[in-house]
């Protein structure tokens, strides 16, 4: 009997099995064992938008101000620049102009600015868990200051951890925000200077030293594994700031440029000398 009749026969019977049981797709998930991170962590900031975007999103919406196309946390117009101009100003509700922006180091111990940096960034990373659409992946955040374009230890630049801990898993977002046409972003919150008693960070002198008067940097890095660990490093040798890419560690960065007056220049157009302040006790 020849191989063909027999090939023949059983080609017939599995198209006669097929027809008979159908293997349902759904919950069904195919992946790539050698792709363990399928999709990046990115910081995310609201932005503005033409009308015509706007409206866009929601046609029968009556557009009398930002906010139809659905975005992630603050008011588009409140989004925090990335220059910290210290000359912009604002009018208040009295008509009297504040500067934002204005920061001082305050050479006299004791005394802070009080005039802080408070704000919340928002981190997405659409990982999950298949069945439980729960985060898959754990985000953390670094501050980075004044680190010079280049180097190879950016870990030797990190500071304000009294404000943000490396080491510190960030949690879910509570602030509604489901975007049109994309999954599940799993926000994230960054709290810079939200968690801290003074309300804020104080720039120019909450960190590891009082900075000197003049323009410095401030790098927010996020990622979303375990910061790299040197192979001969033990607990404590993490290089925060430095995303693991060995091990498929996505990131993310934003970088904030901000000027600090000083409370002992003479002539300083910051009036620095006036801003700087004993802090008050707690409770008061």
């Amino acid at each position: 009997m020849s191989a063909r009749p027999v090939l023949r026969a059983v080609l017939v019977a599995l198209s006669l099995g097929t027809g008979a049981c159908v293997l349902a797709d759904k919950d069904i998930n195919f992946e790539d064992a050698a792709i363990a991170n399928r999709n990046p962590v990115r910081l995310v900031e609201a932005t503005m938008l033409s009308s015509e975007a706007e409206l866009s999103c929601d046609p029968d919406h009556e557009l009398d101000e930002p906010g139809t196309c659905p975005q992630p946390g603050v008011d588009p117009r409140d989004v925090l620049p990335h220059f910290l101009d210290p000359a912009f100003s604002r009018e208040d509700d009295d008509g009297q102009l504040s500067y934002p922006f204005v920061f001082c180091s305050c050479e006299e111990e004791g005394k802070r600015d009080p005039n802080t940096l408070l704000t919340t960034l928002y981190v997405e990373d659409q990982d999950e868990e298949p069945r439980t659409r729960d985060p898959r992946d754990k985000i953390y955040a670094a501050l980075l200051l004044d680190m010079p374009q280049g180097d190879s230890q950016p870990d030797n630049y990190l500071d304000y951890r009294r404000y943000v801990d490396p080491t510190r898993e960030l949690e879910l977002s509570g602030t509604p925000y489901t975007p049109q046409r994309r999954r599940d972003p799993q926000l994230r919150e960054l709290d810079l200077g939200g968690d801290d008693q003074t309300g804020g960070i104080d720039l120019c002198n909450g960190g590891s030293r009082v900075l000197a008067p003049g323009f410095h940097s401030l790098t927010v890095m996020v990622t979303d594994r375990p910061w790299f660990r040197p192979a001969d490093g033990g607990i404590g040798s993490e290089h925060a700031g430095v995303p693991d890419l060995a091990i498929g560690a996505t990131f993310d960065s934003i970088t904030y440029v901000f000027y600090c007056g000083s409370a002992t220049q003479e002539g300083d157009p910051n009036k620095c000398a006036d801003q700087c302040a004993v802090p008050a006790p707690e409770g008061q």
